[in-house]
């Protein structure tokens, strides 16, 4: 699924940078919360932090030791965002980063900053549907949820990436375009949408009641 999905990203129109912001400040959030610690600074925590708009010194990619490096970090605009990591592993991240072309140095309103590139920005994409999950409440209220889809042929890749992404959240199958879910996950439907460029070829149903059922509630553990 993750390579499926990385692939897709390679191939898929990008949305706009404020959506590219709202979706890196949403994965930071997430990752934030799983821990606050100064530690290691990976990845994706980093692209995330950039991708939402927290400014950092270009300087600190020039050579230099790591003392010099720690002491340009507090210099930087957003360094309340920054500090919890590890200088040294900052900036082993940011080098790394931009050796792989996920960041690049502009020149903005006289000054140069680190913006992510268009890789980068696919990057945070790829991450945002690894983390992509519903929310499953403690009692099922009794409806299901049905998502169908009618994609034109000449997308067909999108078609495969968007079946693979449902499997993925744990849809079942009714049809080869119709899949269930008995939890609420209308926001997560319509992420997917706006991710995938779908817009009105998936339809997202309430439904009260489907006859023989039985398969589906045995499957969603709902007896």
């Amino acid at each position: 699924m993750q390579k499926s999905t990385h692939k897709a990203q390679a191939e898929l129109l990008l949305p706009s940078d404020i959506s590219i912001q709202k979706i890196a400040t949403s994965l930071e959030k997430q990752i934030k919360e799983k821990c606050n610690a100064k530690r290691y600074a990976s990845i994706k925590e980093v692209l995330s932090l950039i991708g939402k708009g927290a400014a950092i010194a270009s300087v600190i990619l020039a050579p230099g030791t790591a003392k010099a490096f720690a002491s340009l970090l507090k210099q930087s605009p957003d360094y309340e965002e920054w500090k919890r990591f590890n200088p040294s592993y900052l900036r082993r991240t940011l080098q790394q980063l931009h050796k792989q072309k996920h960041i690049e140095l502009i020149y903005e309103k006289g000054e140069e900053v680190i913006k992510l590139t268009q890789g980068g920005k696919r990057r945070i994409l790829h991450y945002s549907i690894q983390t992509l999950a519903i929310n499953k409440p403690n009692r099922w209220d009794g409806l299901w949820r049905m998502v169908m889809y009618d994609i034109p042929k000449e997308k067909h890749k999108t078609s495969d990436y968007f079946r693979l992404t449902l499997q993925n959240l744990g849809f079942y199958p009714i049809q080869k375009s119709v899949y269930l879910f008995p939890y609420p996950c209308f926001d997560e439907i319509e992420y997917l949408r706006q991710f995938y460029f779908l817009d009105i070829t998936v339809q997202y149903l309430l439904v009260k009641s489907i006859e023989n059922d039985g398969i589906y509630r045995t499957y969603f553990s709902l007896e």
